[in-house]
């Protein structure tokens, strides 16, 4: 999904907090002669907090930080923790004119003349209740290294934004290559490098890309002009068996026959003739095809260097995030990281990113146990946390293990049948690594309530749709209860030429990524067997399933011959295997990725097409979806098919908000998704909406809010019974685990914080909840 332009809503935001500022500096001026009055606080209080959260929404941190300082001062007034002074008025007033700067310059290309570091010091030693500088020394406007509009931080891929790229690596090198003696020899002589557009580089790959297809159709040519030769080979045999006979016939007195026999002499040297260039011709030209192979061959590779990068340009970011990760969930990990010198095509690396960090939030958050835990089993307090790279061949395998608890899956059964993901009878017939695999399925947790962090039921999956899916790559896991799991992610180190198996049902090719392909066979009809009303084959003491390919297609297919063979490719996917059977297994051979373009950009069970050397347009078969249709049609519910409301239409979401900002934000984000937004002032209003008959699939509220919380309005909800059903997505800025917990007692079925803030994990968790 295409990231939310929160930049749209800064003019927004500055008419909102014209208001706001406004309100603050004149609520200062009556606290400065009423410090007692508690309602005049609460409301300084509400507003600051809305000015912090609008503005951290739109991704203006450096307001959000300066109203969260003045936020701390006003909490600890209100507490009676700090006496009210004239300095605290300064500070206020401070504060107040750094904010309102701060938000005239917002969005605009200009430096933050305004030290920042200095007035959060200030701002957090009188909240603290520590001596302040004195009320004379104001903070200077200095040009500082930080812009007033920072983006959130956020584990994020590589820098996608700069148009140019260069390898840092190799000017590295050149520097390295630079050095002179003590008595001033000359300095070896380095290779220049240059700076080029990625999208120049993107232009020349796909050109690379059109030169191996007319290489493929070139090696056709080759093939056909060596039957070409073999055929005329045969032609000349036959020819010399019929000159032999005409020579036993021809009389040379006979002037007719003369003719005849220098007729046939004459056709007999331009056979000859004919066959020798035919012959030169296909030598020359499979020696000239071979010597092009080559070439091409180096030009993709080379054309492919030119978009590699190092996969530690993504590892480097994990560190931070590992760390932010295990002091969210008051745990001790360690992240050890290998082969980040291991290269990766960029638009494959920048791919890469969220399914490894989903890994390693789960890996967190359900794998590695608290330190008491830990101790108790023997196990050091600190655990650990692997990813290792390394290039196997043309694809590259990423591994990341944990050494914490393991997958059990029995929880993860129990969690499938509470669900609605399979029934009782389904998840007592899966095995151990079968209820494993369920982890990927669209919408699975474990968690009691959706956080920010967890709970969301997105991670696992994002993991197998940006692999599988999208990187045409695989994925497997293996996990020892109370030892530890590993994933293992194999990813093509790139996304336009792969290899596949090409498969014929009827008078139809299809290419099948050979990544996705365990073994082919050709087995005797009766190693087919029927278990239960299903055809099934047994290999290496397994049971796999089979389904004939034209039906999943809905293709016709030829008809077999009695007693033939019949060819079947085994495919894995999620723990799972299929055999799909077919009517010939045509071959294995390198092609040339082609997308189906954005009016049929999702084909059921295509992925893209290729051309074959014969020109023929061959569709790429999609995996899961083959997978997914294959096992619906063995007669199990395909996995993460959950069921849901029978009702068509827009869904409806009420959403609860006092800011203006996050209102019209949050509206916004709703309706380009194709929801039906109502709004309510507060809980108050939303509650009241409710119980007149407003019809609502899912309430997103805020939790600080006049008249009635949000807290107060989710306690509302689910005390009802006839609203109880609603799901209830709290969004706040309040993230302490205290408040998440009075979330939690409240009945809130999901809770997400505004520091995290994006439309994916909104729009992700209200799918998930009203599925």
């Amino acid at each position: 999904m295409v990231e939310f332009d929160r930049s749209a809503f800064i003019g927004k935001f500055q008419e909102e907090a014209q208001d706001l500022l406004q309100r603050l500096n004149e609520s200062v001026i009556t606290l400065e002669a009423e410090p007692e009055n508690r309602e005049l606080i609460d409301q300084m209080l509400r507003d600051a907090h809305t000015l912090k959260g609008s503005s951290r929404m739109v991704g203006l941190l450096d307001i959000s930080d300066v109203a969260h300082r003045l936020e701390d001062i006003m909490v600890n007034i209100r507490h009676g923790e700090a006496p009210y002074t004239a300095q605290m008025t300064d500070s206020f007033f401070e504060a107040l004119d750094a904010i309102v700067y701060l938000t005239e310059i917002a969005g605009k290309d200009v430096p933050v003349e305004l030290d920042l570091a200095a007035l959060q010091a200030k701002l957090s030693a009188v909240a603290e209740g520590s001596a302040a500088p004195a009320a004379g020394s104001q903070t200077e406007m200095t040009v500082a290294a930080a812009g007033g509009s920072v983006p959130p931080h956020s584990i994020a891929a590589p820098d996608n934004s700069a148009e140019d790229y260069e390898h840092e690596s190799e000017e590295v090198e050149q520097q390295d290559r630079r050095s002179s003696s003590a008595d001033g020899a000359m300095k070896a002589k380095s290779q220049p490098t240059i700076r080029i557009k990625t999208g120049q580089v993107d232009d020349l790959l796909n050109l690379v890309s059109e030169v191996v297809i007319s290489q493929i159709k070139a090696e056709q040519w080759a093939v056909d002009l060596r039957h070409a030769v073999v055929e005329q080979a045969d032609i000349w045999q036959a020819w010399l068996r019929t000159k032999s006979v005409l020579s036993t016939m021809i009389h040379e007195d006979d002037a007719a026959a003369t003719h005849l026999s220098e007729e046939v002499a004459a056709l007999d040297a331009a056979l000859s003739d004919a066959r020798r260039t035919l012959t030169g011709i296909s030598k020359g030209f499979a020696d000239d095809m071979s010597r092009a192979s080559m070439v091409v061959n180096d030009l993709q590779e080379q054309g492919m260097r030119l978009r590699m990068l190092p996969v530690s340009t993504v590892f480097s970011t994990f560190p931070r995030a590992m760390r932010d990760l295990a002091r969210s969930f008051k745990k001790d990990v360690e992240l050890i990281l290998e082969g980040g010198d291991t290269e990766l095509d960029k638009k494959v690396l920048e791919e890469i990113n969220d399914p490894l960090v989903h890994i390693m939030r789960n890996a967190v958050d359900h794998g590695i146990e608290p330190a008491d835990v830990r101790r108790s089993l023997g196990k050091p307090e600190k655990g650990t946390i692997r990813m290792v790279a390394r290039q196997e061949g043309d694809h590259i395998v990423i591994e990341v293990s944990d050494d914490g608890g393991g997958i059990d899956p029995n929880q993860v059964r129990a969690s499938a049948v509470r669900k609605g993901y399979i029934s009782q009878t389904e998840a007592d017939s899966l095995s151990d690594r079968e209820a494993t695999y369920l982890i990927f399925e669209k919408g699975f947790s474990t968690a009691a309530i959706i956080t920010e962090i967890s709970g969301r039921g997105v991670g696992m999956d994002v993991v197998r749709e940006f692999i599988v899916e999208k990187l045409k790559g695989s994925l497997d896991v293996t996990s020892r209860h109370g030892e530890g799991t590993t994933f293992r992610l194999t990813i093509p180190l790139t996304l336009a030429i792969i290899r596949a198996l090409m498969l014929r049902v009827g008078d139809r090719v299809f290419a099948l990524p050979t990544a996705s392909v365990d073994e082919t066979l050709r087995a005797e009809p009766s190693d087919v067997i029927k278990v239960e009303g299903r055809e099934v084959i047994r290999r290496q003491r397994r049971t796999i399933p089979l389904v004939r390919l034209a039906d999943i297609l809905g293709v016709p297919a030829d008809d077999p011959a009695p007693g033939a063979k019949i060819p079947i490719a085994n495919v894995g996917f999620s723990g799972h295997r299929m055999g799909f059977m077919v009517d010939a297994l045509v071959g294995e051979q390198q092609i040339v990725i082609k997308t189906l373009g954005t009016h049929l950009r999702k084909v059921d069970n295509v992925a893209g097409v290729t051309i074959l050397g014969a020109g023929e347009v061959v569709p790429i078969l999609n995996v899961p979806d083959l997978m997914a249709n294959a096992r619906s049609r063995a007669g199990r519910r395909g996995m993460g098919q959950k069921k849901v409301s029978e009702r068509t239409g827009p869904r409806n979401i009420l959403i609860c908000e006092d800011s203006f900002t996050t209102r019209e934000l949050e509206r916004s984000i709703f309706e380009a998704a194709g929801y039906d937004v109502e709004v309510a002032m507060d809980g108050a209003q939303g509650l009241t909406k409710l119980r007149e008959g407003m019809v609502v699939d899912a309430v997103v509220t805020d939790v600080q809010m006049p008249n009635m919380t949000g807290f107060e309005l989710t306690r509302a909800i689910k005390k009802d019974p006839a609203l109880k059903e609603i799901p209830v997505i709290i969004v706040t800025s309040l993230e302490r685990d205290e408040e998440k917990a009075e979330g939690i007692d409240a009945g809130a079925d999901a809770y997400i914080t505004k520091s995290v803030f994006n439309q994916d994990t909104l729009l992700d968790t209200v799918d998930r909840l009203i599925r």
